[in-house]
């Protein structure tokens, strides 16, 4: 049927294209996001929810991809039997929705509301029978339309680019929407292009800035749907490789606002339930001011744009917006100033009324620079200071309190990236774009300057000596050639609490590889990705951790309960599982370090890189949700508990077709 009435279909909504293209090229890229996508926990935040069809499920998101995914499967296969041709025949109830849910809404979007309502108007006058197929085709040609002009609104490499990219580039609209609640904290008044509304809840003017969620659907409203980590993880492959520049300077300087301690908040909470539990956050958010300055043209003005200090000092209650404002770049000199200082503070609320599971030392966060290596060290053993955050939650297996991977210590990806920032920052200087060469920090009683220039030096010198497990059993740096089972690869990080930690393979190194190239020689790199590649690399991700290791495990059950310390609800988290974003970066350092040994070697690692791609592509084509997932078990199986589309994931792998 759905095949008979294709031509009719078609001529059925010719004469209303021109008007439905004239619509939809009134939206903005947040108009989109409310057009093609929202999962349930964003549309229940504004009072409504997916539709649901009887006696089957609900539909994956509320927007027209919900639909569309399911149409995809019923076309090949002309299914007029599936649940959702039959909840079609019986009554206008989803027909009603798609409209509803626009023309409820203001401006232009409710103008595609009443675009839809009035398709519908006709659509009630066909036999029941025939109302899949045209519901199908209005359907397709608005969904082909909105598409279109999503890609228009992006930058030149994805406009121009393959089906591939397109595919990845929805993800930004996937992830960055504007909600009923500002997710954000306000951003200054003197930042100009700052969107505003007159807020849903209280009638006053407010900021509706777009924020990035984490991933669908776990992660996707309320406090749990902004990261620091996860955003700065993200961002340059969601949004400034997207050209959605003002978009991402917004999220910047939102949180930029939020530091506290010289960190960026691990969960955000929109400030006023920011936790700052995490290390690297603060790095992330640095290198991605770097990217900006990069990919941006005259990015480097985003230093000089102000910035509303929700907390000017450690101790004080939020600050009104405006009250405390300074520019970017001394918010920036100020995280790296507490670092050389050091950073030591307890958790605010520390106990189960913010975390049920960690012990009390865990709350206790330490972060500082290495005098005699200059490596960015902190956490202990009881606190997970990085992305591989895992912490036990088991009575039953006695792991409760005790993080499975707490990477105390210096880990590999956050000394590459400060090295990343540091160079840039000595870099700016020069060019006159960065008013600080250095810090001054009180030692002993005395007061040091440390030049940036010096620091980047130190960082150079001291990270192949520190980090570089060698093949040589009589190599003179190695102090614990005991631990050593893998050779010729970079430790995961240096000075760990449990110093055989420090020697464990996994994928993180890829990370200070792309960063911060220039750390690595070059025939120790090829040899080092080469074992992970061998050892790491998966179908869709990268093992967690190497697989000769004797606590990988590579199914992740979250709801497992039992007496086995390693597995024991979900502990072996980031112990084997395959996360989709690391494979990003391993690819990306591929093919930097292949460029430089020739044109045979680069030739032959595009061909990896494609294959590997492949499947992502194939699972993007595959997916209900069109994105690409948190993480899989082992050999790329589904994992029920993982995010089903997660931002960072689509970030990555955007970036490697971005480097091709």
């Amino acid at each position: 049927m759905f095949q008979d009435c294709t031509s009719c279909a078609n001529h059925f909504t010719t004469d209303c294209c021109e008007n439905s293209h004239r619509l939809v090229s009134k939206l903005t890229l947040a108009d989109m996001n409310i057009l093609l996508f929202r999962c349930e926990a964003e549309e229940q935040e504004d009072g409504g929810g997916c539709y649901s069809i009887p006696g089957w499920e609900s539909l994956k998101y509320a927007g027209l991809q919900g639909l569309m995914s399911v149409f995809a499967d019923i076309r090949p296969s002309n299914d007029l039997g599936h649940p959702l041709c039959a909840n079609l025949r019986e009554g206008d109830w989803l027909i009603d929705f798609v409209s509803n849910r626009l023309i409820h809404r203001d401006g232009p979007l409710a103008q595609v509301g009443h675009w839809f309502g009035a398709m519908f108007d006709y659509l009630r006058h066909f036999p029941r029978y025939l109302i899949p197929c045209y519901f199908d085709a209005i359907l397709v040609s608005a969904y082909t339309t909105a598409l279109d002009a999503t890609f228009k609104l992006m930058s030149s490499f994805v406009e121009k680019g393959s089906t591939f990219v397109h595919h990845l580039a929805l993800g930004s609209v996937q992830m960055c929407g504007v909600g009923r609640f500002p997710a954000l904290p306000p951003i200054s008044a003197k930042v100009q292009g700052v969107p505003y509304r007159i807020s849903p809840i209280t009638g006053e003017k407010e900021q509706c800035c777009v924020s990035l969620a984490a991933g669908l659907p776990h992660f996707s409203a309320g406090i749990f749907r902004c990261w620091g980590r996860d955003t700065f993880i993200a961002l340059r492959g969601l949004m400034l490789i997207t050209g959605r520049h003002s978009e991402a300077r917004n999220i910047i300087l939102a949180f930029a606002g939020t530091l506290r301690h010289g960190l960026i908040p691990n969960l955000l909470g929109e400030g006023h339930s920011a936790r700052y539990n995490c290390r690297d956050a603060v790095w992330w958010w640095l290198q991605c001011i770097q990217d900006f300055t990069n990919l941006v043209p005259e990015g480097h003005e985003i230093l000089r744009c102000s910035v509303t200090r929700m907390y000017p000092t450690d101790d004080c209650e939020p600050c009104k917006p405006g009250e405390v404002e300074q520019p970017l770049c001394d918010v920036i000199q100020e995280a790296l100033q507490r670092h050389l200082e050091g950073i030591s503070f307890r958790e605010r609320n520390a106990g189960p009324k913010i975390d049920m599971n960690m012990r009390d030392e865990g709350f206790n966060v330490v972060a500082k620079v290495d005098s005699a290596t200059g490596f960015v060290t902190g956490g202990n053993r009881f606190n997970c200071g990085t992305w591989m955050d895992k912490m036990g939650e088991s009575d039953r297996a006695r792991n409760k309190g005790m993080p499975a991977t707490p990477r105390d210590g210096a880990a590999v990806e956050i000394v590459g990236l400060s090295k990343s920032v540091v160079r840039w920052l000595v870099e700016l200087q020069a060019k006159g774009l960065f008013p600080y060469d250095g810090v001054k920090v009180h030692r002993d009683g005395t007061e040091v300057f440390i030049p940036y220039s010096e620091w980047n030096q130190q960082l150079q010198q001291s990270f192949e000596t520190e980090f570089w497990v060698s093949e040589d059993p009589h190599d003179p740096n190695e102090k614990h050639p005991d631990l050593v089972h893998k050779k010729g690869i970079y430790k995961d990080s240096y000075g760990a609490s449990s110093p055989w930690c420090d020697y464990q393979l996994r994928p993180n190194f890829t990370i200070a590889m792309v960063v911060a190239p220039e750390l690595f020689t070059l025939g120790r790199a090829w040899k080092a990705l080469g074992i992970a590649e061998k050892k790491l690399l998966g179908l869709l991700g990268m093992k967690t951790l190497d697989p000769d290791d004797m606590v990988y495990c590579g199914v992740y059950d979250n709801a497992l309960d039992n007496d086995n310390y390693n597995l024991a609800k979900g502990f072996n988290y980031h112990q084997g599982p395959e996360w989709l974003w690391p494979v990003g970066y391993f690819l990306r350092a591929k093919l930097f370090f292949a460029k430089k040994l020739g044109e045979e070697t680069y030739s032959k690692t595009v061909t990896l890189v494609k294959n590997v791609l492949s499947r992502h592509y194939t699972h993007l084509e595959r997916s209900p949700w069109k994105g690409l997932p948190e993480l899989t078990n082992e050999q790329g199986q589904h994992c029920p508990f993982s995010c089903e589309t997660q931002a960072w994931s689509l970030a990555t792998v955007l970036e490697v077709l971005y480097d091709l």
